[in-house]
């Protein structure tokens, strides 16, 4: 897959879904691009809103898939990078079992 580039991505995203504020581009933040996928953090400076968007590059074209967050941007430094792994849904399956 090509690399999306953000800045491109970000011109989808205009409003806010919750006040219909028009974002600024200074109100998104890039959290990840790699494989064709971009993440993105949207923050709304009128009613604190925040959105999380992943837009995908595919074969078919570009997909967008977004939800309405509480995540606060200090977070974003706790979130990048960490992942979840296969191992770590099977460690949660045995907690919930016992």
């Amino acid at each position: 897959m090509s690399k999306l580039d953000p800045m491109a991505s970000m011109q989808v995203v205009t409003k806010c879904p919750m006040c219909d504020f028009k974002y600024d581009k200074s109100n998104i933040k890039v959290v990840d691009n790699k494989d064709g996928m971009i993440t993105l953090y949207l923050n709304c400076p009128k009613c604190k809103g925040s959105v999380m968007m992943v837009i995908m590059a595919g074969s078919f074209g570009i997909t967008s898939v977004s939800m309405i967050s509480d995540i606060i941007e200090d977070d974003l430094n706790n979130i990048e990078g960490n992942q979840i792994e296969y191992d770590d849904v099977l460690e949660m399956h045995k907690f919930f079992k016992k």
